[in-house]
């Protein structure tokens, strides 16, 4: 019986490990992969995901992460013809934790991130550590961006 259970526990942590591992490869070049690096395609979704990574605390105050988020919008607010910065359709989907591409669709999804479903742990703790990745990989490009 209890080989049973060892059985069991083992083939979960293989399909566990095996569906992470398609979570990484949708992260191509933000993990060290062959892939597209992971950026937003304009300052106003790059502004918005820092927002979502700020609001859903994957990034901290020491980050600078603020900073960079209001210089982000306001470079949009130069604009005059623009509508208000928080009202620009890439910041309104970065957001709702939506990267977009230059073309303004949708590339990434930061909430389905590490998302296979279950409840445990280790689910939530991959998922927080993707997230986390792709929050700093936009902060990172959000400075460039700002020219900070």
């Amino acid at each position: 019986m209890k080989t049973s259970f060892a059985g069991l526990a083992l083939g979960l942590a293989l399909a566990s490990t095996a569906a992470y591992a398609g979570q990484l490869d949708k992260l191509g070049g933000l993990m060290g992969g062959s892939g597209s690096s992971l950026t937003a395609g304009s300052a106003g979704n790059a502004a918005g995901i820092i927002q979502y990574c700020i609001s859903n605390n994957y990034l901290g105050g020491s980050s600078g992460a603020s900073g960079v988020k209001d210089k982000l919008l306001g470079s949009l607010s130069g604009n005059t013809s623009a509508p208000e910065p928080t009202q620009d359709k890439g910041y309104l989907a970065g957001a709702k934790g939506l990267l977009t591409g230059s073309n303004g669709k949708t590339t990434t999804d930061l909430n389905q991130l590490g998302g296979i479903g279950g409840s445990g742990g280790g689910t939530d703790d991959m998922k927080a550590k993707l997230v986390h990745k792709a929050c700093d990989a936009v902060l990172k490009q959000g400075k460039k961006m700002a020219g900070m």
